[in-house]
């Protein structure tokens, strides 16, 4: 009799540890549950311009600041994900004048790619938009521009950069490798949304 006891409260001991796990995935997934820091996804709208072409490799980018990733997404799906390496001196907030090392927040879309002596590849943002030019001008200052995606210096510059986590004006600074594939996926025209 005591070994079947013993038997029976195992199977209930196994049973609480299998169930109390699930419960957690349970409220993961509502709405209830959900982590304050979780950033909601959607699809930008087409860019301004159509100059896209119709055999585009990636629909849209999204960047998330906080948490420090940009994903690729294609058909509504995220095709790649890539660290953050750094943004501005003072990342948090929507950037409003030129000069406060703030990444601008909102829909834009990449009106640019080149190559860059300083930093690799360089894939311009639509920054600043009509809202963002009127906001500035409300407070008498530049927005500012030239904000974009790129790479670090290379080199031992570019080495002792990757130790600092806030060296850009404003732009999105990702590993030279990754900006690589970046600049190979994502085609001018591209839509690119920036969360806080």
């Amino acid at each position: 009799m005591g070994k079947t006891m013993s038997v029976h409260f195992l199977k209930i001991v196994l049973l609480i540890v299998m169930i109390f796990p699930l419960s957690g995935c349970l409220l993961a997934g509502s709405s209830a549950g959900s982590s304050r820091n979780a950033v909601s996804l959607h699809i930008p709208p087409a860019p301004e311009k159509n100059i896209r072409t119709n055999n585009s490799q990636i629909d849209y980018v999204v960047v998330q600041k906080q948490d420090g990733l940009i994903s690729l997404w294609k058909d509504g799906r995220i095709v790649r994900t890539f660290s953050i390496m750094a943004m501005g001196a003072n990342p948090v907030g929507h950037k409003v004048f030129e000069g406060d090392e703030r990444t601008p927040e909102g829909q834009y879309f990449i009106n640019e790619k080149h190559v860059s002596q300083n930093f690799k590849k360089f894939l311009s943002i639509s920054y600043p938009n009509d809202m963002d030019r009127k906001n500035a001008k409300r407070f008498g200052v530049s927005p500012g521009g030239q904000v974009g995606l790129h790479g670090d210096r290379g080199g031992m510059s570019g080495f002792w950069q990757r130790f600092d986590k806030n060296w850009t004006d404003g732009c999105i600074a990702l590993r030279n490798d990754d900006i690589e594939d970046v600049y190979a996926l994502v085609d001018v025209g591209t839509p690119i949304l920036i969360k806080p």
